[in-house]
């Protein structure tokens, strides 16, 4: 058992390394097309999310007007339109918002027999922020991985590195930045096309998981930077 370990565990070093020195050491999906989902290197319009394909991440700017049936649905209003969203309760993360109040959704396009709805991951704004002690914050500027690992479960967080390292299994990665490492979970959905070597920095945009006093990212979107 143990020498079938070291075994897997020299292929997958091999492997690293080969694809490291060709500039390719992590990557996504192998096909790129107008049907694939994409992360949005800037903030867009409602109008534009829904010409993008279902799964892609997005960040709009707009407004909340209204709720709608189910509970965690609401209608959220931009110049050039309406569109659905979802924000679960742990997603607002301690924000209060009214009409007048100014809000940016980071969240993925979901697409379902011809409707479209916004699923947010997290939610900032200009309304009341009532955060307790020990509840997931939403932090909406890049901060370290040292700053990261103080913050409570499912805080939402965005970080600038480089992934160093793969473990087997081929979604969990070393992430690291000047103050330290820490591990992330890339699920293929979420690298959306892109392809990145370990020289390559990033931006990511996560949620903190802890978890046996372990604490790691789980990862939603990344983009080149």
């Amino acid at each position: 058992m143990k020498r079938h370990s070291f075994f897997y565990f020299l292929i997958t070093l091999i492997l690293f390394s080969a694809s490291a020195v060709h500039g390719q050491g992590f990557i996504g999906p192998s096909v790129f097309n107008n049907t694939q989902p994409v992360m949005v290197n800037r903030p867009v319009t409602i109008l534009e999310a829904r010409n993008l394909p279902h799964d892609s991440f997005v960040i709009v700017n707009g407004n909340i007007t209204g709720t709608l049936p189910g509970g965690k649905n609401y209608t959220f209003r931009d110049a050039t339109g309406e569109i659905a969203v979802e924000i679960g309760s742990k997603q607002w993360r301690g924000l209060s918002v009214v009409p007048g109040d100014s809000v940016v959704i980071y969240g993925e396009v979901k697409i379902n027999r011809g409707h479209f709805l916004i699923k947010v991951h997290a939610i900032t704004g200009t309304g009341r922020i009532n955060v307790r002690h020990g509840q997931p914050v939403m932090i909406s500027h890049p901060i370290t991985v040292m700053e990261a690992v103080n913050l409570p479960h499912d805080s939402f967080v965005i970080l600038n590195g480089n992934i160093v390292n793969v473990f087997p299994g081929g979604k969990t990665y070393t992430f690291r930045d000047s103050t330290g490492d820490i591990t992330v979970d890339i699920g293929h959905k979420h690298w959306r096309g892109l392809t990145v070597g370990v020289s390559d920095r990033i931006e990511i945009y996560c949620e903190v998981k802890i978890s046996k006093g372990q604490t790691s990212l789980k990862v939603h979107a990344l983009r080149l930077i």
